[in-house]
């Protein structure tokens, strides 16, 4: 439950539910996201302002970079869901895996953790850790964009930011004939993701309205997560983890269905929560007990999970 008392509780805001897909494309503008490239191991933003307005936004744009080929995911993201794909049945090891079926949401998905990627097609899997890569580059260039000291950067994200920590994907198919929202608003709870999206649904809360955040062909969208908001909350350039969510589709011929791919760099469950305080990294709350506030917070106008 969540813990009103604690430093890292924030109220629940209350947005539209559901978010009809043509309403919401008729109301609700694209946000004008920044793009960027990797050039070696550094973040290369278009604009000389573009990393500065990317934290505050939340979400940049990330040029897939050459070579990197996106088919294996795509495909298997409009596969795995389907009786006798031989995913939607099965036994992943952990805590939180395999397939999931939201009984309020469009949305149906399939979670997979770095340790047992060895369980999907290699070039899947390979496709993975090239994501998980791009994210890391992403979280180190953020930490030294906001200065904050090389030495602490292993404790403070809990190995990520030296390939350790909590590698997930998730691969997601968003069901139009079912009439429910396509998936509630949320924040992502850890560091970084990494997603692999082609058409538009995504829909975020940034800077006091709801902005679309629509794909571009040849890039990957990136977002922030919650644990990266309570590490830089006081400091001069806090980075924002926006609340977003998908619209409701309408009903489509089942091969155009929503379909995506998902990376996420998050803490481990026993790591702990840091926040920088007059210039020292201290923890202010257990990871778990953070993941269980955030799943805890809504901002539909419906308590349902």
């Amino acid at each position: 439950m969540a813990n009103p008392r604690s430093s890292t509780y924030r109220d629940s805001l209350t947005l539209p539910s559901p978010l009809l897909e043509a309403h919401a494309q008729a109301m609700y503008p694209a946000l004008m996201l920044e793009r960027a490239r990797l050039s070696g191991n550094r973040l290369a933003f278009d604009s000389a302002t573009g990393f500065a307005r990317s934290i505050s936004q939340g979400f940049f744009l990330l040029r897939i970079p050459q070579g990197m080929e996106c088919d294996p995911v795509d495909q298997f993201a409009r596969q795995f869901y389907l009786p006798g794909s031989g995913y939607r049945e099965m036994e992943v090891p952990g805590a939180y895996q395999g397939y999931f079926d939201r009984p309020h949401d469009q949305w149906e998905n399939f979670y997979i953790e770095r340790d047992n990627w060895s369980l999907l097609p290699p070039a899947v899997a390979l496709l993975g850790a090239q994501m998980a890569s791009i994210g890391l580059h992403v979280l180190r260039n953020t930490l030294a964009f906001l200065e904050l000291p090389a030495p602490d950067w292993p404790r403070i994200s809990a190995g990520l930011s030296d390939n350790r920590g909590h590698q997930m994907l998730a691969f997601n198919h968003f069901r139009s004939l079912k009439n429910a929202r396509g998936c509630k608003f949320h924040r992502d709870s850890g560091w970084v993701t990494v997603l692999r999206s082609t058409e538009p649904g995504l829909y975020a809360w940034v800077d006091g309205q709801i902005r679309a955040i629509n794909p571009l062909p040849g890039y990957f969208i990136i977002n922030f997560g919650s644990s990266f908001e309570v590490l830089t909350e006081r400091l001069a350039t806090p980075v924002r983890a926006n609340i977003h969510g998908v619209a409701q589709l309408e009903p489509r011929p089942p091969e155009h269905e929503r379909t995506s791919c998902t990376l996420f760099l998050d803490s481990a469950l026993d790591a702990n929560l840091y926040q920088y305080r007059n210039g020292r990294a201290v923890a202010v709350q257990s990871v778990a007990d953070f993941a269980v506030q955030e799943v805890a917070r809504t901002y539909d106008q419906t308590s349902t999970l």
